[in-house]
Parts: C-alpha cells; sequence; structure tokens
C-alpha cells in the first residue's frame, strides 16, 4: 500500500478515514516542494556514490555490442537484397525503416517504461513481475500489429504509385509478412529485454544503463532475420492465398483480447491510451527518413551499410538518457508540474543536460557524449575492413564531426522534451523516446547524406553513383515489380 505523506495528511485535517484509504489504495501522493527538494539531494548523493567510471563500464559493454549488432544488420541487409523475395517484390524494401523503427517505437520503449518500474520499487514481488511481463507483453503485441498493418499499407500505396494498380498477392504477402514480422520479433526482443531488467536489478545493476542497448543491439538484426525468413515462407506459399488471409485474420481477432488485459492491467493501462501518438508521428518520422535514405543511395555508393550504424547508435545513446531522466523525475517530482531543478530559460537547457549539478543526471550526459567518438570510430573502422576499401581521411573526418553533431542534437532535445512533457502531465517514457528515435533517424539520414556529398565536394568524385539521374529520379518507385 502506497503511503501517504505526514505533511499531505496535515493539510486535510477534516479528510475521514475512509476517503484517506481510498486516496491511499488509488493515488499516488503529492510530493510537496520540501519532500522534493529533499529527494532530489538524497538522488544526487546515491549517483555521487556511482562512480562515473562504474556508469562507463556499465553502459560501454552493451553499447559496443549493440554497434556489432547494427554492423551486423547493415551487412544483412545487403546480402538479403539479393534473395528471391526481395528481387521480385521490391515494395518489401519499403517495410525495412517502419519495421526496424519498431525497435525504437516499441521495444526501447519498452526497456525505459519497465526499467523505471524497477527502480521505483514497483516491481518488488513474483506477482508484481508476473503482471508486469504479461501486461508488456500483451502492450507491445497490440501496437506491433497495429503499426505493421500501417507500415504494409504505406508499401502498398508504394507499390500502386509505381505499377498504377493493385496485384492481391503482392498486397497480402506485404500484409502478412509486415504483422508476422512486427509481431515476432517484439514478442522476441520484449521476453529477452525483461528478462534482462529482472535480472540486472537483482544484482543491483542500473537496468536503465543495460536494457535499452540490448534493445538496439538485438532489434535490427532480429527483425531483419524474421522479415526475411517470414517473408520468404510466405512468397513460397504465394498461390494459397487463403493461408495469408487466416493468418491476418487471426492477428486482427486477437487485438481485442490483449486490448481487454491491459486495461485491467495497472502497468501498462496509461499506455495502452496514451502511447498511441508517439509511435504513429514517430512511423511517418522514419518514413521520411527512409525516403531521404532511398535519395541519398541513388547519389552516392556505399551510404546504406552505414545507415544502422548512424541511427541505431544515436537512438542507443538518447534513449539511455531519456530512460534515466525519466527515472529522475519520477523519483523527485509530481507530473504536471516543473520539476524544480530544471532550467527556468530554455537557452539554459544545452548547458544544464551536461555540466548542471542539479542535474542528477548531468555525468550520464557527458559519458554518453564522451562515448560517441570512440565508439563510432571503432564501428567505422569495421565496416571498411568488411568493406575492404581504402581510405579517405574527409569521410572520416566529416563522418565523426556530422556523426558527433548528430548525438548532441539529441541529447539537448532530450533532456529538453523529458521536462517538457513531464510538465505537460505525460510519461517521457512513453512520449520521448519514440520521437526522439525517430528524429535520431532522420537527422542521421541528412547528415550521412550531406557527408558524402562534402566528401565529393572535396574531390572525391568515385563515391558519386554514375547512374545518377534527377534527385526525384522515380527510381524510389521501382517499376519492374514482379506480379505473381
Amino acid at each position: 500500500m502506497t503511503k501517504v505523506s505526514v505533511i499531505e495528511l496535515n493539510e486535510s485535517p477534516n479528510r475521514d478515514a475512509s476517503s484517506t484509504l481510498n486516496i491511499q489504495a488509488n493515488q499516488k501522493p503529492r510530493i510537496n516542494r520540501a519532500e522534493s527538494e529533499y529527494k532530489l539531494v538524497k538522488l544526487i548523493e546515491q549517483h555521487n556514490q556511482e562512480k562515473w567510471y562504474h556508469t562507463l563500464l556499465q553502459i560501454v559493454v552493451p553499447f559496443i555490442i549493440a554497434g556489432f549488432g547494427m554492423v551486423a544488420a547493415g551487412v544483412l541487409l545487403d546480402e538479403v537484397q539479393k534473395w528471391e523475395l526481395f528481387e521480385n517484390i521490391k515494395e518489401i524494401i519499403v517495410l525495412v525503416p517502419a519495421l526496424l523503427g519498431l525497435k525504437g517505437n516499441l521495444e526501447m520503449t519498452l526497456a525505459s517504461r519497465l526499467s523505471t518500474n524497477v527502480n521505483l520499487k514497483e516491481v518488488n514481488d513474483r506477482q508484481s513481475a508476473k503482471d508486469a511481463i504479461l501486461g508488456n507483453i500483451a502492450l507491445t503485441q497490440i501496437q506491433s500489429i497495429i503499426v505493421g498493418l500501417l507500415a504494409s499499407f504505406i508499401a502498398s500505396i508504394t507499390e500502386f504509385v509505381a505499377e498504377r494498380t493493385f496485384y492481391l498477392k503482392n498486397i497480402l504477402i506485404l500484409i502478412v509478412t509486415s504483422i508476422s514480422t512486427a509481431s515476432l520479433a517484439s514478442l522476441l526482443l520484449g521476453l529477452i529485454i525483461m528478462f534482462i531488467i529482472i535480472i540486472s536489478s537483482k544484482f543491483k545493476i542500473n537496468p536503465d544503463n543495460i536494457a535499452t542497448p540490448i534493445a538496439a543491439s538485438l532489434g535490427d538484426v532480429v527483425t531483419l532475420a524474421i522479415l526475411s525468413s517470414i517473408g520468404t515462407l510466405f512468397y513460397k506459399v504465394k498461390d494459397m492465398i487463403y493461408i495469408h488471409f487466416i493468418v491476418i485474420g487471426l492477428f486482427i481477432i486477437l487485438i481485442p483480447f490483449l486490448v481487454i488485459y491491459c486495461n485491467g492491467n495497472k502497468f501498462v493501462k496509461e499506455t495502452l491510451y496514451k502511447g498511441w501518438t508517439p509511435v504513429i508521428i514517430a512511423m511517418i518520422i522514419s518514413s521520411l527518413a527512409g525516403v531521404i535514405l532511398e535519395i541519398a543511395i541513388n547519389f552516392y555508393t556505399g551510404i546504406a551499410i552505414f545507415q544502422p550504424v548512424v541511427n541505431g547508435v544515436g537512438g542507443n545513446i538518447v534513449g539511455i538518457f531519456a530512460s534515466r531522466l525519466g527515472t529522475s523525475l519520477h523519483k523527485t517530482g509530481n507530473k504536471g508540474k516543473w520539476a524544480f531543478w530544471a532550467p527556468k530559460k530554455y537557452y539554459l537547457y544545452a548547458y544544464d543536460a551536461f555540466f548542471s549539478f542539479t542535474n542528477p543526471e548531468h555525468k550520464t550526459g557527458l559519458v554518453l557524449l564522451g562515448l560517441t567518438l570512440p565508439g563510432h570510430t571503432l564501428f567505422f573502422f569495421i565496416i571498411y575492413l568488411i568493406k575492404s576499401q581504402n581510405l579517405s581521411t574527409q569521410l572520416v573526418l566529416f563522418y565523426l564531426g556530422l556523426i558527433f553533431t548528430q548525438v548532441l542534437i539529441l541529447l539537448i532535445l532530450c533532456y529538453i522534451m523529458v521536462h517538457v512533457f513531464w510538465r505537460w502531465n505525460q510519461n517521457p517514457d512513453i512520449m520521448c523516446i519514440p520521437l526522439l528515435t525517430a528524429i535520431g533517424d532522420f537527422l542521421g539520414v541528412c547528415l550521412l547524406f550531406l557527408c558524402f556529398h562534402l566528401v565529393y565536394l572535396t574531390g572525391q568524385i568515385e563515391i558519386r553513383n554514375s547512374t545518377t539521374g534527377n534527385i526525384f529520379s522515380t527510381s524510389y518507385f521501382p517499376a519492374n515489380t514482379t506480379v505473381i
């Protein structure tokens, strides 16, 4: 049972016993200014005991593993594009940005949300752990099925623009592949993340440092592997369209039952109603990033293999920062009010994110920013070793400089958005991470495009695609889709 503070009880001396018990059972107690300041001091003391190098060590191992996962995703994507499925139904590629975006929209949000529950001691016994796990599984299934369905609609529209007609078998393969991939990837990744969070809390490791990078490391590779495998399976039974209809129908029928369960689960009820806006907006932003990426690939060779790393590292880093900031706000204040340690002026946010001692996560921000250049340098050279190409000094310098700019912008934007959504009485764990990872995708693709263009302007003309046409080339809408 939640305890009501003595100060709050004294402010309402005429409250009867039944109303007090009702508030205790159904409402989180409000924290006044004095309590908030005291809790912030205790939180800062706790974080001061957590040495910066301990934080770094907890972050760097999952971060490096995540980077290797993103490099592997780039290599895998380059390989599966040669498969019969991708050769004959070009629009499958359109699904990739939206489905990979589920990592930020759902899995990283799940990691942040459950990490906050654990840090707030809301998951402290077997029953609460069971409720949290089952509730989050059900919620991510609802979200993944609906997002997968919407992503397949976008791919179908792309085929219509390219072919000026609809082909039923192609559309069914797109829909069933998208929904199945989204559902299975979310289920598998969600179970892994929740297991890691529960275990890390038992070993007194901050789950905010572990779960989000793991989600990033596994998300792209797992999703691409499931997409290519499931898609190929349904492609092989393309003439048995009743199978496609049955699978799609089963997923749609499952949604109302999952909604009923989530509505009665205290851990996910809020997200069930309030978590849709950022997910949908994030999918749209990621789709715009996909359009820009297609244009960039049309102009310059070698961009595609860098895209998962650039977008993934940025989303990984900002996800950790947002998760830890959200936890600190939950511990020290009330939603709907500015945290008293929030900057009073917007122009101070950039400074306070990294250097203000009243920000309990300022050291985390510095550690994450400091990790950017060494991490990207390592991943950059691994990619070039895999590609077996000569290094370009200009590309290295422009790449590292612009990617550092991307992460710096994301961390500052994160610090602003977390405080603003908290003031708007919204849960930052639900609202911020999908939007920030999508913005990271958009920024990453734009800056990667700019990087290659700057290298081209310095005289490295060999990176320019010799077949490049107009920037608004119709190559984004391939005309050689096979009718099956």
